[in-house]
């Protein structure tokens, strides 16, 4: 008999109606011109500073308070969100998200494959992805993971920005 021990889950929603994620995407480019960027895991490029959901855009709430509860089975709660644009170049440094139980990352382009989770159990030789994953999402795909997953995200070698909503989530 075997046992899966210690699994990690990964959600990747994808399907977001077109006319949100155009709104949320023309979003990021007014928010670039009303708030300075942050420093946190960024390099180059932009990161917001931190919103609370209570500012977050009505019908993105509707949405992901639906696919959410519908994909998890929990209930949780936004502790906070924010905007990254990564132009030609740019990346995110490995980090984590304390504080919180699962981190969510929000296309609004296409993610390239750049975004990178590192294996909790790097010196395990028996994992079937060795050390990291990339995950390739599409304009509009959500991917949730548990927070405490070390994760980076490569640079970007397109001319175009990569555009991302990223939030800490906590279920209750």
């Amino acid at each position: 008999m075997i046992h899966d021990i210690f699994p990690t889950p990964l959600w990747h929603i994808e399907e977001t109606p077109q006319q949100l994620v155009d709104e949320l995407y023309n979003g990021a480019y007014h928010f670039k011109e009303k708030y300075s960027s942050e420093s946190r895991s960024n390099q180059g490029g932009y990161q917001s500073p931190n919103f609370s959901w209570n500012d977050f855009h009505p019908q993105g709430k509707e949405y992901l308070d639906e696919i959410i509860i519908k994909a998890s089975g929990k209930h949780f709660k936004i502790q906070t969100w924010w905007y990254n644009i990564n132009g030609k170049g740019h990346w995110n440094i490995p980090h984590a998200h304390p504080d919180c139980n699962f981190a969510l990352v929000w296309y609004l382009t296409p993610s390239d494959g750049l975004l990178i989770l590192m294996s909790p159990f790097p010196q395990r030789k028996i994992a079937r992805h060795g050390d990291h994953i990339s995950i390739d999402a599409k304009k509009g795909d959500i991917i949730m993971f548990p927070s405490d997953i070390n994760h980076y995200v490569k640079p970007n070698q397109k001319d175009t920005d990569r555009i991302s909503i990223s939030m800490n989530l906590q279920f209750s």
